[in-house]
């Protein structure tokens, strides 16, 4: 056999062998680049229908059987959607690294595959014990958009929101029917979210059936709230509501000084001052302003594992604790076999940004519906 043959072969057991957790290493080293064209050299992926059930990456029901359903094992409070009383709309993060488009079609059934058991399962289904759960499948901007030398990576994520701005309205008119809901999203989902609080809830007749955003992996300058934002605050305390809750995760001693600053030059360019510049961070283990710092015990359940098909494993308790500094979060990384984390350069969390901390969220999240629905 040639050493050409030789090395192919090992290349695919390597692969197989790797299976799920080797899919988003590989995946995303081949698209760690712009397209080979400009964003208008290509036809845009059809309009998603979100009358059509397979449309959305969940809905809540029976009939509607999903990652966002599932429960880690021998968790305390399971899939409560059935009686659930508040809603959860839910925006994934970047799932697509195909080189077909600048923008998923959301017909490609391998990467809703990926969307499904490494975010809907590992992030929105952290939200199943307080809320139904709506997650649409959307053109999401693909992985080359973070590398685009002219303006492809904005229409990219033009477009991206134009299918979540839509969704969200689909969903107001046909599932909401009054109900407080609560928006969640992660890294391109949270870009989103931005963009929704100011241009959908922020002054509007929706504004008071607003629980909460939880905007993860993508920087709020504090400075937003009261510019950007005119009557949404940052969340202060677990049972504050009609507020955003968002963080970002790295290893202790790892770059976040470098993210915090580009997060304050966007905020600069946009309102022309650094006043407000930083960026908020509530610790997932205390949701208290107030409490910046949280030792391991407080950590009350991680999701451990990789992203793969079936159901969830246990939880594991007391595993790190986490530090808000200067704008960002910071962690000890895992180093047992329970978690083979992505770490990106930097000491970077950002695969991680949720399932570190799963089990306070799923409890915060069930605190602020109590508080939402004793108020009302």
């Amino acid at each position: 056999m040639s050493r050409l043959k030789v090395s192919v072969t090992a290349a695919i057991i390597v692969i197989l062998a790797g299976g799920y957790w080797l899919y988003p290493r590989i995946a995303m080293m081949a698209s760690m680049r712009p397209l080979d064209k400009p964003y208008d050299a290509y036809s845009r992926p059809p309009v998603p229908n979100y009358a059509d059930p397979s449309a959305w990456a969940a809905l809540p029901g029976p009939e509607h059987v999903d990652a966002a359903d599932l429960v880690p094992a021998g968790e305390s409070v399971g899939d409560r959607q059935a009686e659930a009383a508040v809603d959860v709309f839910y925006i994934h993060p970047t799932t697509y690294r195909g080189r077909e488009n600048w923008n998923q079609d959301i017909s490609d059934t391998a990467t809703n595959t990926w969307t499904d058991i490494s975010v809907v399962a590992r992030q929105a289904a952290a939200f199943n014990g307080c809320c139904r759960v709506y997650a649409p499948r959307y053109r999401q901007a693909g992985s080359a958009a973070l590398y685009a030398k002219d303006d492809s990576g904005d229409k990219a994520r033009g477009l991206g929101y134009e299918d979540v701005k839509a969704a969200f309205q689909y969903y107001l008119d046909h599932y909401n029917d009054g109900r407080p809901f609560i928006l969640v999203g992660h890294s391109q989902g949270t870009f989103y979210i931005q963009r929704l609080l100011e241009e959908v809830v922020d002054a509007s007749p929706i504004r008071p059936q607003m629980v909460a955003a939880y905007g993860i992996g993508i920087g709020f300058p504090v400075g937003m709230f009261g510019r950007q934002y005119k009557t949404i605050t940052a969340c202060a305390k677990p049972d504050d509501t009609g507020c955003v809750v968002s963080w970002n995760t790295f290893g202790r001693g790892g770059a976040g000084a470098a993210a915090a600053e580009r997060n304050a030059a966007k905020y600069e360019a946009r309102f022309k001052t650094r006043e407000g510049a930083e960026t908020l961070c509530i610790n997932p283990l205390t949701f208290d302003m107030s409490k910046p710092d949280a030792p391991a015990s407080g950590n009350l359940g991680a999701l451990p594992g990789v992203a793969a098909p079936g159901p969830l494993p246990a939880l594991k308790p007391g595993v790190i604790g986490a530090t808000c500094e200067n704008g960002m979060l910071y962690v000890d990384i895992p180093t047992t076999d329970d978690f083979k984390l992505l770490v990106l350069p930097g000491q970077n969390l950002h695969f991680h940004d949720m399932d570190l901390f799963f089990k306070n969220i799923r409890d915060n999240a069930i605190v602020r519906t109590e508080a939402f629905l004793k108020a009302r």
